[in-house]
């Protein structure tokens, strides 16, 4: 018992010096649209980043200014933002939500609409339930996460992409 203790322990303490050593990424100066293929890995790291800190992390604004910068240049990501579907009124919520479909589409290799959006809206939504006490009130989020816990998300975004 006192073994696994000291492992988990030690377990416990590496996790939280890896994720001090994340290092923001630079944006690059100008570049073509074929050349945002070799930032892919960088800002899915991004994301993976920004979907698990706080939204009060010292390091949000500069992971956040890549993972958007990457993803209004990327030409392997293909996204509708319908706001009759996404009412997020929180950036950091829509930042989340874009970060979701990129993420999904890039894993995937998947340009389906509905389900990129599907994947955003979760992300975005999974994001709200864990920080929403750091994070406004956010009506639309509220509205989404009702549809999630009932099982009939899929099926409103479904509809609202059409």
């Amino acid at each position: 018992m006192k073994k696994f203790a000291v492992i988990t322990l030690c377990l416990l303490l590496m996790q939280g010096v890896s994720a001090q050593k994340f290092v923001v990424p630079e944006i690059p100066g100008d570049i073509e649209k074929s050349e945002y293929a070799q930032y892919t890995q960088d800002a899915m790291n991004c994301i993976d980043w920004l979907k698990t800190h706080s939204p009060s992390d010292a390091k949000r604004k500069d992971v956040a200014s890549y993972a958007l910068w990457w993803l209004t240049g990327t030409p392997d990501v293909h996204m509708v933002l319908n706001t009759d579907v996404v009412k997020f009124e929180s950036g950091d919520l829509l930042l989340l939500f874009l970060s979701g479909w990129a993420q999904y589409a890039i894993q995937n290799k998947d340009d389906d609409q509905v389900e990129g959006c599907y994947a955003g809206v979760v992300t975005a939504l999974n994001y709200y339930e864990k920080y929403k006490k750091a994070l406004p009130k956010d009506k639309g989020a509220d509205q989404l996460l009702k549809m999630k816990n009932k099982g009939t998300l899929k099926t409103y975004i479904a509809k609202g992409m059409q």
